[in-house]
């Protein structure tokens, strides 16, 4: 019966021992595991710090571009108002000379057609600077709001991206045939924090 004690310590003993050999087992794999999200986390981070370069590339892009468009409408402001300014003086000149009183009407009129040509490209050069600025602030605003990082290459049907939220990168992967309209503008707006 002493022997039969013994024996059964024993198992006891070795089976303690087998449980710690396998749970430390167990955690070596939750090891690499956890090991492994660490560096798909880190891999998405990367990605997008890309995506934000990109988009701070073209977003410069953009702006030199509605600069250089700025600067054009300025040189045909400037030549409009030259073009002005000598229709001024030739007017003038038709109103001293008696003989050229017939031109001064279509002068008139080509110089009332110069002010609102110059009153249009001013209103267009005001406008294209506003909407510049508008489209800018409201992409930046957009990302500042909602952190989702949209994939243009997919499917039409199909709205895929990847929200950054405050704890961790959740993609979205949600087909527009399956959904409604309501259902996914409700869930992509669950999605941002209303914390500020």
């Amino acid at each position: 019966m002493a022997a039969l004690r013994e024996g059964v310590q024993d198992m006891e003993k070795v089976s303690k021992e087998l449980l710690k050999v396998m749970a430390g087992a167990k955690a070596g794999k939750m090891l690499k595991h956890n090991l492994a999200k660490q560096e798909q986390m880190i891999n998405k981070l990367l990605d997008t710090q890309k995506s934000t370069a990109q988009l701070i590339k073209e977003l410069m892009t953009i702006e030199e571009q509605v600069a250089q468009k700025l600067s054009d409408r300025e040189e045909e402001l400037k030549a409009s108002l030259q073009k002005l300014q000598k229709i001024e003086e030739e007017l003038l000149k038709a109103r001293e000379d008696a003989k050229l009183r017939t031109n001064t009407n279509e002068l008139k009129k080509e110089l009332e057609a110069l002010r609102e040509e110059i009153r249009q490209q001013e209103k267009s050069v005001d406008d294209n600077a506003n909407a510049s600025v508008s489209a800018m602030y409201i992409v930046h605003l957009y990302y500042q709001i909602c952190r989702i990082d949209w994939d243009y290459s997919c499917e039409p049907t199909m709205v895929k991206g990847i929200h950054y939220g405050p704890d961790i990168a959740q993609p979205i992967n949600l087909d527009s045939g399956q959904h409604s309209r309501c259902f996914i503008s409700d869930y992509l707006w669950n999605l941002v924090s209303a914390t500020w």
